[in-house]
């Protein structure tokens, strides 16, 4: 079974006391949250308590329900975001509707990018790694640069 609610916990554990986020909360003790982040428990939170919860884990009421259909009824959003990508779109939705082209265009130049280097990795001759500098002059690693 997956923790995916538990694990948003520790996360947040990382920057803030259990105590500090049960503050935010304001539904829950600092041994709920404790208890909840590293041994789970039988039951769901209530529908009731999810926006304070979310204020709390600073993640959206939808995110926190995802989280919670995932974690005690193994049901997962269909809409396809990898996890990685979901504070991204977080982030996204606050920037201003005249930036979303440049954004686009940011997004697509890192994705050729990538497409690029992951093709000439594939090509590379055997014992050279992608990404590595070649004795023919190919330009420096990205932690070279300044």
């Amino acid at each position: 079974m997956s923790h995916v609610f538990s694990d948003a916990i520790l996360h947040r554990a990382e920057s803030l006391s259990y105590e500090s986020i049960a503050s935010l909360s304001g539904v829950r003790s600092v041994t709920w949250w404790n208890q909840m982040a590293n041994y789970g428990a039988d039951a769901p939170p209530a529908p009731g308590l999810i926006p304070d919860l979310a204020r709390a884990l600073e993640l959206s009421e939808r995110r926190v329900e995802e989280l919670v259909a995932e974690q005690w009824y193994g049901v997962r959003p269909n809409d396809e975001i990898p996890e990685r990508l979901r504070k991204l779109v977080k982030i996204l939705r606050g920037i201003d509707p005249e930036d979303v082209e440049l954004v686009e265009q940011l997004a697509q130049a890192l994705s050729d990018k990538h497409t690029a280097e992951t093709l000439v990795g594939a090509f590379a001759p055997s014992g050279e790694a992608a990404g590595q500098a070649t004795s023919c002059g190919s330009s420096p690693k990205r932690s070279d640069r300044v």
